[in-house]
């Protein structure tokens, strides 16, 4: 799903970041360009973030799924 319309970022794409070691919303601003267009996806692109990184932290070295 996208997220970011603006920069073509889908969920999957964030996840991914996440994995490679994102960890806030600028860093998704720096790696994908999330928010820096219209900025509506900021607040669903950080949740989305959060969710993720609490996810690796509870299993760390398994995969992380958004499917």
């Amino acid at each position: 799903m996208y997220i970011c319309i603006c920069n073509a970022v889908t969920d999957r794409d964030i996840v991914r970041a996440a994995e490679a070691g994102a960890r806030s919303a600028d860093d998704l601003a720096h790696e994908l360009g999330v928010g820096l267009g219209c900025g509506r996806c900021t607040s669903c692109a950080k949740s989305l973030l959060v969710e993720t990184v609490t996810r690796l932290a509870r299993a760390p070295g398994e995969a992380v799924s958004t499917a």
